[in-house]
């Protein structure tokens, strides 16, 4: 079994970026295929996000709203999962903001182990996720609430709709801009056209995420659903 622990050092922020870049179709909260044509925005985002919320984990860089909770192989202390969690406004309340096991670390019950201790801490965790992992989530105790963009937003514990989560704002993150000039020189007067089909994209999943949450709210399981 590996060890859990909330013990952060820089080497293991580096870890976590490596693997959440490993797993960013499954992060992100959109619709989006490995090696597809924003990839390199889509690691972007997630590498950002996860090395900040991480520092402040590490530092209080940025108030210390938020802690994680990492998974070591036992053997070799290698990170081979974490779990990102954000205190809301009320101190029984929070949300998961990333959560990852490493893939070849599956099937293990690394997320349970992660989660118990913020399960036993709070009244009340929020989280989204896609719609292939919510039988996961619903197995660890977690229960559809609605949707979220691409993802199905759940809940475990007392359903508190009103409930705020401390966030950072990346709208002016230096590492994102990057990416997007990047992409924009890359691809030129393209770049536009496929800022726009991917906006389509993003809204038909959507109008499919809807839908799935829809169908489950009234009864039916995760496989009548889809």
């Amino acid at each position: 079994m590996p060890i859990i622990t909330a013990d952060l050092t820089e080497n293991d922020i580096n870890q976590a970026i490596k693997l959440a870049r490993a797993n960013y179709v499954e992060l992100i909260n959109k619709f989006v295929k490995p090696h597809g044509p924003t990839s390199s925005l889509c690691i972007a985002q997630v590498e950002a996000e996860v090395r900040e919320y991480l520092l402040d984990a590490l530092t209080g860089c940025y108030g210390g709203f938020v802690e994680a909770v990492l998974a070591r192989d036992q053997e070799r202390g290698d990170l081979i999962g974490f779990t990102i969690v954000l205190r809301g406004n009320n101190p029984e309340d929070c949300g998961i903001s990333y959560t990852v096991v490493s893939a070849t670390h599956r099937r293990q019950g690394i997320l349970r182990e992660m989660l118990k201790g913020v399960q036993a801490r709070y009244s009340h965790i929020g989280l989204s996720c896609n719609v292939d992992k919510v039988p996961y989530y619903e197995a660890l105790g977690f229960h559809i609430t609605g949707s979220d963009c691409a993802q199905v937003a759940m809940c475990c514990g007392i359903d508190k709709p009103e409930a705020m989560m401390g966030a950072l704002d990346f709208s002016l993150n230096s590492k994102i801009a990057e990416a997007v000039a990047t992409f924009e020189r890359v691809h030129g007067a393209k770049a536009k056209g496929i800022f726009c089909k991917m906006g389509e994209i993003q809204e038909r999943r959507f109008e499919y995420v809807d839908g799935y949450v829809v169908k489950r709210l009234s009864g039916l399981t995760h496989a009548d659903a889809l």
